[in-house]
């Protein structure tokens, strides 16, 4: 329980760092209101109980004080808003709530399975130096220690768009892979490789 709240913590503070950054003063002040605002919903039971509880919290914390938020830059109205700020949201209450402890809780399984994938993952953070195509396309990627991986382009991608400028080796690109064993026929057995995932600018 314990290593999974951790998780919690690390993945929003991940979240958070790449993330804009808003008032410091106003999130605390926003987490403050929705812990107040928490401890008013009784028992909650369900994941999806808990996101709307949050939700709502949040909404009620943002409107009782709209205008001193607003001068903050903080409009939770604001689609592209209201996740980074969630994410920030989270962090003070992971850290100063204790009564947002059972909410989170309630997510242990997607930030479990997340933490595997995290794990499982790995990111290369370099540029394509070459091309091939055999029976799959794949792109060799040199890394900013100067470290060269082959990676497959086998599946769906995420941001697959930034891949036609990425081909071109002059620009630097965050690259994620995932670790599989496939079955090379060249050789009758299977071998660990590298499968892109997505890819995202630096």
């Amino acid at each position: 329980m314990k290593k999974i709240y951790i998780g919690l913590v690390v993945l929003l503070t991940t979240a958070s760092v790449n993330a804009q950054q808003f008032n410091e003063e106003a999130v605390k002040e926003l987490a403050d209101q929705v812990c107040e605002c928490i401890q008013t919903k009784g028992d909650i039971e369900t994941k999806e109980k808990a996101e709307m509880e949050l939700g709502s919290c949040m909404l009620q914390a943002y409107s009782n004080n709209q205008k001193y938020f607003d001068d903050k830059g903080i409009n939770f109205l604001d689609a592209n808003n209201a996740e980074k700020l969630g994410e920030q949201v989270g962090i003070k209450l992971a850290g100063s709530c204790p009564e947002s402890i059972p909410l989170f809780m309630l997510f242990a399984d997607d930030i479990e399975e997340e933490m595997e994938l995290e794990e499982e993952n790995l990111v290369i953070t370099g540029k394509i130096v070459k091309v091939e195509d055999d029976k799959f396309k794949s792109f060799e990627i040199k890394d900013e220690d100067g470290r060269r991986r082959k990676v497959l382009w086998l599946t769906y991608v995420d941001n697959d768009e930034l891949l036609e400028d990425a081909v071109k080796g002059k620009t630097t690109y965050v690259f994620t892979a995932m670790e599989l064993d496939i079955y090379d026929p060249r050789i009758g057995e299977y071998r660990n490789m590298l499968v892109l995932d997505r890819v995202d600018t630096k």
